[in-house]
């Protein structure tokens, strides 16, 4: 048998994540994913640590997922109610989801750069070697920021403002770029979490056997976000 065969359900799994991947930027940050689909993205993930002992990255370098893997931790910190996001697989869900959407994967590529860039000018080190004080203050100001940026923007929408757009005055780009990370960061590893048998058993769901679909209900969310000491 040749060494390049790939089996009709490896095909099969491939192009389940593919609609799903593609399926979440789709929707945006407004959506929720189904945990039918998170499910199958949990279980390509186990697939693969079963078969080769841990879980091998399919896009993220390794400095980038170590960065995803520290995010995973601080947005949702391990606690009485359970464990952390990355415990919950947020990082190898994300992982799995950016090798099958070019949009997603350059947003935390390019979410992580910025991340790092910020950070060094604040510490001096990248966001994953610099002190989990300073990672919770950048994440905190990352909080901040987007509360005041969403109470502002209907003042850069009046007459007045738009009286001074010929001299270029504009809301800051870069600070958007990194909010625009964060967002959707949160929003992956919230959903990663719920979705995960760990968050599962912390929201106390019994199952839905009996449904082809189900979609984790807002206040499950709620409830995941609140253990998050970064909500916004």
């Amino acid at each position: 048998m040749s060494s390049n065969f790939v089996s009709v359900e490896a095909l099969s799994r491939r192009d389940a994540l593919r609609r799903i991947a593609l399926g979440v930027t789709a929707v945006g940050l407004a959506g929720r994913i189904d945990r039918a689909d998170a499910h199958e993205v949990h279980g390509q993930a186990a697939a693969e640590k079963t078969l080769q002992g841990e879980y091998t990255v399919r896009y993220f370098n390794e400095h980038e997922f170590r960065t995803l893997e520290k995010l995973s931790e601080l947005v949702i910190p391990a606690d009485a109610g359970g464990p952390s996001g990355r415990e919950g697989g947020a990082p190898e869900f994300i992982d799995l989801l950016c090798s099958e959407n070019e949009e997603l994967a350059a947003i935390f590529s390019g979410g992580i750069l910025w991340l790092d860039h910020a950070m060094l000018k604040r510490s001096g080190k990248r966001f994953v070697d610099a002190s989990n004080e300073a990672q919770t203050a950048m994440l905190d100001a990352l909080v901040r920021a987007g509360a005041a940026e969403t109470a502002a923007d209907t003042a850069f929408d009046t007459n007045d403002y738009k009286r001074f757009a010929m001299y270029g005055v504009r809301r800051p780009a870069d600070i958007r770029r990194g909010l625009g990370f964060f967002d959707w960061a949160r929003r992956l590893i919230v959903d990663a979490y719920y979705t995960s048998p760990a968050g599962i058993e912390d929201l106390g769901y019994i199952g839905n056997a009996s449904y082809s679909e189900y979609e984790v209900p807002r206040e499950a969310v709620e409830y995941a976000l609140s253990r998050s000491p970064f909500r916004a």
